[in-house]
């Protein structure tokens, strides 16, 4: 396997399987976080039958709600190469945490970036890395996922998707036999729903009159 210098990675022409199923690379990249993590932001169940339940109210109440729009600016502020902008949107992301949750992104975060620590050409990332050593940041997973997906070439889409592929792996480690993401929470239509939200306007009555 490439080490983190080594890879580079455009997401142009991913399959609809690669997309269901996750690319191997990045599930390789990931895998410091599944395996050391208790969780990421999603707490992880105590039994099977929580996990579905939990899913859905974690990517209709929370992903869809807030964590998915931050996780698509950072990536869109690392494109602007905005060092600062990450920053303050790492305030946004931190404010949407409970202090468990907090710890467990800044854990994984944290984590995410020990493991790319080679990784070459780094840019806004790597200024982001030395704001995390000096203590100006807190090197939280929703910043530092976006940054890194970024830097690999990969697109929103298979960002989000990955980001949420990570939270549902963690969270399923060790409960055998649990069914993958399924219908209108399973992880694609998560993620595109995210990346085109649906608002619903109020719907304005416009009034003829007549003038006499």
């Amino acid at each position: 396997m490439k080490d983190a210098g080594s890879i580079v990675s455009v997401d142009a022409g991913v399959s609809l399987d690669e997309q269901a199923h996750g690319l191997d690379w990045v599930h390789w990249l990931l895998r410091g976080v599944r395996q050391q993590c208790e969780g990421v932001v999603l707490e992880r169940p105590a039994t099977k039958a929580q996990m579905h339940t939990r899913w859905r109210a974690f990517v209709g109440e929370r992903f869809e709600r807030g964590l998915g729009a931050v996780l698509i600016e950072a990536w869109h502020t690392t494109a602007r190469r905005d060092g600062p902008g990450l920053i303050k949107l790492e305030t946004t992301w931190s404010k949407m945490l409970t202090p468990d949750e907090a710890h467990r992104s800044g854990l994984a975060g944290q984590l995410l970036l020990q493991r790319t620590h080679g990784a070459r050409y780094q840019g806004v990332l790597g200024h982001f890395r030395e704001d995390v050593e000096s203590g100006r940041a807190e090197g939280h997973i929703g910043i530092v996922w976006p940054a890194l997906a970024h830097l690999f070439q990969l697109s929103p889409v298979i960002m989000l998707s990955e980001y949420l592929r990570l939270e549902w792996e963690t969270a399923v480690r060790d409960l055998e036999g649990v069914a993958a993401p399924f219908g209108s929470s399973a992880i694609v239509k998560v993620a595109a729903r995210a990346l085109n939200p649906v608002n619903v306007s109020p719907r304005v009555l416009h009034r003829q009159q007549r003038l006499g």
